[in-house]
């Protein structure tokens, strides 16, 4: 069943009357979507329920002495399921400075792809990068992956300096392969794009799976893969759509929306540490359709951002060929990158 077909109007106001009355009342609720529900451990995926996930499941007794609600059975005509889930963004960060020993995805990467490490310039972190984008406006070639992978914290600012490999991985000033460009964190997405410096080319590949070859919709029950700098090339599957999300960022709660729940596929690894930014195709024809940003491990979860959301918000399009400027833009693809590189040396300064 498609995504439109299954996220009726009914369904969007049942899930917002969820993230109401659960989500943001009770610390203990880290997510609410409209995905598969859990019967003693199994996923029935010929049932669909508004799940409310929870750092852990907690005695009705317990829950009514310290004033929260308590989960109703139904939602409307939806049934509802509780199901524990922990998450937090999947950056790699390492305060003293060490990096492990060089792999192709922690290495510098020339040309550019989906997949290597990546980070700003004043972190010992590193994440994922995502895949190139092109600029709607000015035709401009980007790199897409999170805020808190290309910002990484409140005090970023657009054309700082970001590095590849990341810094965690050794990359340094001359490392820098673009500036920070802007970030859809105002509207509830943890996602950024920043400027090649035009230093290094890029090319439309993800290490060890090829090309990305276009986006699509997520569905219930819809098998996927990604291409990770820490955990290599990883499946799951998506067992819920539509979901909200409340995830710490340096300290601040935030709120992030239009959220794909992936499951293990066979049980196995979906993501580490260092895979934020990584972009979930569906596995049968390499579609994009999430935006890798958060997981869990007890159980084993992945949380990714609707692609095509992403590239709306922040007003870029993914880019399957050669990144062109428009005709009529009045600018060349060189004056951004000057402008980009003036800016990114100014901060690193």
């Amino acid at each position: 069943m498609a995504l439109d077909e299954e996220i009726t109007g009914e369904v969007r106001l049942a899930l917002r009357l969820a993230v109401r009355d659960y989500l943001f009342p009770d610390d203990n609720v880290t997510a609410v979507d409209f995905g598969l529900p859990e019967h003693d451990g199994e996923i029935a995926a010929d049932e669909r329920a508004v799940r409310v996930h929870v750092r852990r499941k907690l005695p009705v007794e317990v829950l009514e002495a310290a004033g929260v609600p308590v989960v109703e059975r139904e939602i409307f005509d939806f049934q509802t399921d509780v199901l524990e889930g922990t998450y937090r963004p999947q950056l790699w960060w390492n305060p003293a400075g060490a990096w492990p020993q060089a792999d192709p995805r922690t290495s510098r990467a020339d040309p550019l792809c989906g997949g290597v490490s990546i980070s700003d310039s004043r972190h010992y972190a590193a994440g994922t990068l995502g895949t190139r984008v092109v600029d709607r406006t000015t035709g401009a070639e980007m790199i897409l992956s999170n805020w808190h992978v290309l910002v990484a914290d409140w005090a970023g600012r657009p054309g700082q300096p970001i590095l590849q490999p990341g810094r965690l991985d050794g990359g340094t000033a001359v490392d820098t392969v673009a500036g920070l460009t802007r970030d859809a964190m105002a509207s509830n997405l943890d996602a950024a794009v920043a400027t090649l410096t035009g230093n290094r080319r890029i090319v439309n590949d993800q290490v060890g799976l090829g090309p990305i070859t276009g986006v699509r919709a997520a569905t219930h029950g819809l098998d996927l893969v990604k291409s990770g700098r820490t955990s290599g090339i990883t499946r799951g599957v998506v067992t819920g759509l539509s979901g909200v999300a409340q995830i710490a960022y340096a300290g601040t709660p935030r709120t992030i929306r239009h959220v794909i729940t992936i499951d293990p596929f066979l049980g196995g690894e979906v993501s580490r540490p260092g895979d934020s930014g990584s972009i979930w195709l569906a596995d049968n024809d390499h579609r994009a359709v999430g935006l890798h940003f958060a997981g869990g491990d007890a159980p084993e979860r992945g949380l990714a951002i609707d692609i095509a959301t992403v590239l709306d918000s922040l007003d870029v399009e993914l880019d399957t060929g050669t990144a062109t400027v428009p005709a009529d833009s009045g600018t060349s693809v060189a004056d951004v990158t000057l402008a980009i590189v003036r800016d990114a040396l100014a901060a690193y300064a």
